[in-house]
């Protein structure tokens, strides 16, 4: 009662206004810059009298600091963080003369870059994870579900350092804590052209996915480093948001940054009274983190994707049998051992090189639809299934073969579901496997879901089970001999409980 009631016009006119007036910018990277508007509702111009600066150590404001503004005229300015580092508190008081001052307020935290070359003569790693809760019953059916929305993506390195380099290094790495930004020197690729001081873009070779999807990279020539923000994509050039400050000739290399922190424990050891080798591991902070978009190009059948990397033999295939069985011996009597399911659950370890970063890229795109260890799809045996023993002409439901011991399809889930039929000239021919029976001849015959015409055995490489798997782990962990050749060994899971089709 008997208040005075304030109303928009109260409010909205005679008033100077910033927009924003407040940024909490968060975790930044040099060069950042951030721009805002002041315009204000007077009837008559206005005389900006001057602008009044704190925390201003490292940032420059541009725009203007005093003269006639306008009513309802915006007038714009920009903040600038190429010299800033630590925590900023920025703020600038814009005065009019009418006995009130009107702020604007920049927050933020500068992460401290890491420019320094590795040591590839210990493999760099970079490991990503989904964190996948596995739920099992009984009888080895399982659920999976991925506890986190983007995977947590962390990078293993050595940096060998040497004289003055060596405690400027240390002093970086014990004494100074909070964000920093990491080079993820493994996927760098070369410019395409030398980079001039005042340039806005960057041509690119061979330019990948991580680089493409990165909004800040580091440009590193020798000893000479700048970091740099993307502002677009398109081809292989590369728009930046501010002006190239260095002079970068056509050996440089362009390296996608992100804003990271160290683990709890990291370690190194002297050599020599003036070399010494660090190992860090960082973990980048996954919300800010950009993973390049996966792209879907995979082979499916019935529904799934079809697994196409060719396993590496020059490391060991090996297969584990893990058996579903409850055991009871009470001490007296015989012991009892209870078989849960039928047949053996097997999993692969296999070992997949790739030879350009292209390839790499691919295996995380699988990965990436498969949400780490959740999607299901089917993969070939190391080994083979059985031989087709006779020639099939006219279309058909079923394969004569050698004795295998498929004839006990039925019997147990443990069979490959379906087969992959190799052919000479590189074509695959997939079928799904509906029954089996044994002849009196000694041969076997398979039945399929889908008909086979004119297959003859000499156009056959082999035939391979197919089965329905997951990855064991949602645990990817990339190690790099070059930035262009890596390895990964995974674990595969076979499935025995699932629909081998999706209806």
């Amino acid at each position: 009662m008997n208040q005075i009631a304030r109303s928009f016009g109260s409010f909205f006119f005679d008033n100077v206004f910033l927009s924003p007036a407040v940024i909490d910018a968060g975790v930044v990277v040099p060069g950042a810059e951030f721009a805002f508007e002041l315009w204000h509702s007077f009837t008559d111009a206005k005389s900006l009298a001057g602008v009044s600066q704190t925390g201003a150590f490292g940032v420059d404001l541009q725009g203007e600091t005093s003269g006639i503004i306008y009513s309802f005229t915006s007038v714009a300015y920009g903040v600038s963080l190429s010299q800033a580092n630590g925590l900023i508190d920025y703020a600038a008081n814009f005065d009019f003369g009418t006995g009130s001052a009107y702020k604007f307020s920049l927050i933020a935290s500068m992460a401290l870059v890491m420019p320094e070359r590795i040591d590839w003569s210990t493999q760099p790693e970079m490991s990503i994870q989904y964190l996948t809760e596995v739920i099992e019953a009984f009888d080895g059916t399982e659920q999976r579900i991925a506890l986190r929305d983007t995977p947590r993506v962390s990078l293993n390195y050595m940096y060998s350092v040497t004289d003055d380099e060596q405690y400027k290094f240390d002093n970086k790495l014990g004494n100074i804590g909070g964000s920093m930004i990491v080079p993820v020197w493994p996927l760098q690729c070369q410019l395409g052209m030398a980079v001039k001081p005042g340039d806005t873009s960057l041509v690119l070779t061979k330019m990948n996915a991580h680089v493409a999807a990165s909004n800040t990279l580091l440009i590193s020539d020798g000893e000479l480093s700048e970091i740099v923000s993307v502002e677009s994509v398109a081809g292989g050039v590369m728009t930046l948001t501010a002006m190239v400050k260095n002079d970068f000739s056509i050996n440089a290399i362009v390296v996608p940054a992100h804003i990271a922190y160290t683990s709890d424990e990291s370690n190194s050891k002297s050599l020599t009274n003036s070399f010494d080798q660090h190992t860090v591991s960082f973990e980048l902070d996954e919300t800010v983190f950009i993973k390049p978009a996966p792209v879907d190009n995979f082979e499916r059948y019935n529904s799934r994707p079809v697994f196409p990397f060719r396993t590496d033999f020059s490391d060991d295939v090996t297969t584990q049998y893990q058996r579903l069985r409850e055991t009871l011996d009470p001490l007296i009597g015989a012991r009892r051992i209870y078989e849960r399911t039928t047949g053996a659950v097997r999993i692969f370890s296999k070992t997949f090189t790739f030879f350009s970063e292209a390839d790499r890229q691919r295996f995380e795109d699988f990965a990436e639809i498969m949400n780490g260890a959740q999607g299901e799809f089917y993969i070939t045996g190391p080994g083979r299934a059985f031989e087709i023993s006779e020639d099939i002409f006219d279309a058909t439901y079923k394969f004569r073969i050698k004795s295998s011991g498929y004839r006990n399809f039925g019997n147990s889930k443990s069979f490959a579901p379906a087969i992959a039929i190799k052919l000479y000239n590189g074509t695959y021919i997939y079928r799904t496997l509906v029954g089996a029976v044994s002849n009196s001849d000694g041969t076997e015959t398979i039945t399929t879901k889908e008909t086979t015409s004119n297959l003859k055995m000499q156009d056959i490489e082999y035939v391979a089970p197919l089965f329905l798997a997951r990855f064991d782990s949602d645990e990817f962990r990339y190690i790099f001999d070059t930035n262009e050749v890596s390895t990964i060994t995974k674990n595969i899971r076979q499935l025995l409980h699932a629909d081998p089709e999706i209806h």
